[in-house]
């Protein structure tokens, strides 16, 4: 192959239009030949230049996912087609000439914008993916919480609390969370403040009341699951287009004319919720959430809703309202200084290990707030470790340290939960089976998830783990307990 016939294939190896014998060519000749090497390289650019001019934002990568998406079907169909020969010479005439290639590739961005819509458009015009493009766009925001919730410990009375909340969120700064917390039944009434920093990659919350301030520190997987658990609405918005939704028309919130999409998928908030029902209402003129709906149930005995109002978007901000104020007469509580430990396969087989010698048996489910609930078991436990854990909590006679041993015992049950959940965000199909699998047992299954296309990693019931087949993991499946 010489220089004229490489530079002739070069825009269609960039789009994986050539067969087999000149995919093959292309990139031997450019190995060889600078020339052609830095043209390739100069045109990948200029595709990648054009791709990102086209995005409606920085941080939004769906516009590049549709681009793809057709740009797979018009290969495969261009490849299948009997003209296919025809119009393979046409598009290497049109991609002699540099201005038309800018030309065209501008009007194939426009092509995919205008896709968009049309795939996502609805009677009134508003899509979900309109909405997040609107969101991802504003700078800063501040909106209101109002939440009811139910707990009901075993052997106990259910408890309500009642949560009022301000959400501040700022692009450049972070979260600042204010939030007052009622519970009646137990006497409680406490006032928090949470600032979540994401240059510092640390967690902050201060308790004025009792004049306590905890630092905790988070890694980026961590970052983004509490903003998560914490009602970003840009995150809920991702989830929501990540899951099984309906749209559900036009209605009227508060003089303003509005849009609802609904989901009741249990994958929505990474499976910490058995049944969940969010509803977003958009401002169908802006684009922008006006309210959002939601009741997420994670057992008979924890339940909540509530519903997040009063948005304000594009408000001025400083950096001082980012900044904690600690007096200097407060103190560091339990925990302050913690790093959250990470959520991967080793700290997730550590907390199984971990609750197995505290409780004698696997948790029957990795919900989180289920892991949380049943912790309290620790009081009836007859393993040793479970036993020295109550003897040493009995001896401790501060509040405060007895929360520290608390924490410190969870943490690790707290990575095995959060990794399930990023497991399922992840869309790696895990299952667990710690309801009917018995300790110990190495042909057993108790937790697996999906590494590859035939591939799935296993964490047997002795806690071992290993690479398995799909075919050979259909095999282990069919023999667990029923």
């Amino acid at each position: 192959m010489n220089c004229a016939e490489c530079k002739d294939l070069l825009v269609p190896y960039l789009e994986g239009l050539l067969d087999d014998s000149e995919g093959q060519a292309v990139p031997e000749h450019v190995k060889d030949c600078v020339g052609c090497r830095t043209e390739l390289e100069g045109l990948a650019t200029l595709q990648q230049r054009l791709v990102g001019n086209g995005k409606a934002l920085e941080h939004s990568d769906l516009e590049d996912n549709v681009m793809n998406r057709i740009f797979r079907e018009q290969n495969a169909r261009l490849k299948s087609a009997t003209q296919a020969g025809t119009a393979l010479r046409i598009r290497r005439l049109i991609m002699k000439s540099s201005t038309v290639k800018i030309a065209v590739a501008a009007a194939v961005i426009l092509a995919c914008l205008a896709a968009l819509h049309l795939w996502h458009g609805t009677e009134s015009g508003v899509a979900l993916a309109d909405v997040l493009v609107k969101v991802e766009q504003v700078e800063a925001f501040i909106y209101r919480m109002t939440m009811h919730g139910k707990s009901t410990a075993q052997n106990m009375a259910t408890t309500d609390i009642d949560i009022q909340g301000t959400t501040l969120i700022a692009n450049e700064y972070g979260f600042k969370l204010d939030m007052h917390t009622v519970d009646p039944n137990m006497g409680l009434d406490m006032e928090q403040q949470m600032y979540l920093l994401p240059k510092q990659k640390v967690m902050m919350i201060v308790m004025p009341k009792q004049k306590k301030y905890m630092r905790v520190e988070l890694d980026d997987t961590m970052l983004d699951e509490t903003r998560q658990q914490n009602n970003d609405p840009r995150l809920m918005i991702r989830q929501i287009m990540g899951c099984e939704y309906e749209e559900l028309g036009e209605s009227v919130i508060d003089g303003v004319e509005v849009k609802g999409f609904r989901t009741t998928d249990p994958a929505y908030g990474a499976g910490m919720f058995g049944d969940v029902d969010v509803t977003l209402w958009v401002d169908v003129k802006t684009r922008l959430p006006v309210r959002v709906d939601m009741y997420m149930k994670a057992s008979e005995q924890i339940q909540m809703r509530g519903t997040l109002h009063d948005f304000q978007w594009n408000v001025p901000v400083s950096a001082s309202e980012f900044n904690p104020v600690l007096p200097a007469d407060f103190t560091a509580g339990p925990g302050d200084g913690i790093k959250m430990p990470a959520r991967n396969e080793e700290t997730a087989i550590e907390g199984l290990r971990r609750w197995l010698d505290l409780l004698g048996r696997y948790p029957e489910n990795l919900n989180m707030m289920n892991l949380v609930r049943t912790m309290g078991d620790i009081k009836d436990s007859t393993t040793p470790e479970g036993q020295r854990l109550q003897q040493e909590l009995a001896d401790v006679q501060s509040p405060d340290e007895r929360s520290e041993k608390l924490m410190e015992a969870m943490m690790p049950i707290q990575a095995v939960g959060g990794f399930y959940a990023t497991l399922v965000r992840e869309q790696k199909e895990p299952a667990y089976y710690g309801e009917t699998v018995t300790p110990g047992d190495v042909a057993q299954v108790l937790l697996r998830w999906k590494t590859g296309e035939n591939e799935y990693r296993v964490i047997f019931a002795d806690l071992h783990a290993e690479t398995v087949t799909a075919e050979a993991l259909a095999r282990l499946e069919a023999a667990l307990p029923k």
